[in-house]
């Protein structure tokens, strides 16, 4: 369901300020993805809940989680995934067992 937008005129609308679509947002965010995937915190305006994570490795498919799911004011925040999701920083790891809670030791991944 789409959200319905709703300007809250004391939140002091302007058009001084960094829009994520501006043409030097969207070449960074061209330039991350040439060297792989982004991470995306979406806000939501004045949705009273917290943020949601989201991953793109393609522009136009991040362009139409804005069109499907953001309204204006949603703020966004983007990371590197290959600069922030390193090895060293993993917090923990393992497979998905079966019903027997078996795992593979080997495999192709």
């Amino acid at each position: 369901m789409k959200r319905i937008f709703d300007r809250y005129e004391p939140d002091e609308w302007t058009t001084d300020g960094a829009m994520i679509l501006s043409g030097e947002s969207v070449l960074k965010i061209k330039a991350v993805l040439a060297r792989g995937p982004i991470i995306v915190q979406h806000w939501f305006y004045r949705g009273a809940s917290c943020p949601r994570v989201f991953g793109f490795d393609d522009f136009e498919d991040f362009e139409v989680h804005l069109k499907e799911n953001a309204v204006p004011g949603d703020a966004f925040d983007i990371w590197s995934f290959n600069e922030v999701c390193t090895q060293d920083k993993v917090v923990t790891e393992g497979k998905l067992h079966d019903k027997d809670g078996c795992i593979p030791k080997k495999g192709a991944y």
